[in-house]
């Protein structure tokens, strides 16, 4: 499953000539990747009947928020200035990566089925790193070569589709399998979703 999302993440790399783009991209990877991260602590909270790990949770959307400013910076920072911005980013990234492995490790349950959920929703959920750092244009790049940075289509509706598939398959605890349920990832926001009565998720 990994490897297909991956594979899917990594498909038809094509040029563009907005700086932007590659920034809009980014952030929609983590619009979708940070909440289902977690997502995956709270399945582990109520599997062990305890609170979510909510330092975690916070640092999960810090980082993410970093990674999308430093990632605007970037696309805008001047040549000079853009190595030392890239920098910041990657480690960045590499925290957002770090947070990814905190999660696998945190989420922690006695239940083999539901370990069985989390574990592949987290690795469905690490495959976004690589779509992340694919994405980021080189850090020695002048900004001319930002510009024309080769971006992999990323596709939100294959992740939430694969995402939730895994995420609502019954595991036999009715807590997990109650809260799975509301937990499901959606490409639109709620206004959208009851505008168009539930046609666009």
């Amino acid at each position: 499953m990994r490897k297909a999302l991956v594979a899917s993440l990594s498909l038809a790399m094509f040029c563009t000539a907005c700086s932007t783009t590659w920034v809009s991209t980014l952030d929609s990877i983590l619009v979708a990747a940070a909440p289902a991260l977690i997502d995956i602590l709270q399945i582990a909270a109520v599997a062990n009947g305890q609170p979510i790990n909510a330092n975690l949770e916070a640092k999960i959307n810090a980082d993410a928020t970093v990674i999308k400013t430093l990632a605007a910076d970037f696309a805008e920072a001047s040549s000079s200035a853009a190595p030392g911005v890239c920098s910041q980013l990657q480690a960045a990234v590499s925290a957002y990566q770090s947070d990814q492995q905190a999660v696998l490790q945190a989420a922690q349950v006695s239940d083999p089925n539901t370990q069985t959920k989390i574990t592949l929703l987290a690795n469905l959920v690490a495959g976004t790193v690589n779509a992340i750092t694919a994405v980021i244009p080189s850090c020695n790049g002048a900004a001319s070569g930002r510009n024309l940075k080769a971006l992999p289509l990323y596709s939100i509706s294959t992740f939430v589709a694969h995402y939730n598939s895994i995420l609502v398959a019954p595991t036999g605890n009715p807590a997990v399998d109650a809260a799975t349920q509301r937990l499901k990832l959606h490409q639109h926001s709620t206004l959208v979703r009851m505008v168009t009565f539930g046609r666009l998720q």
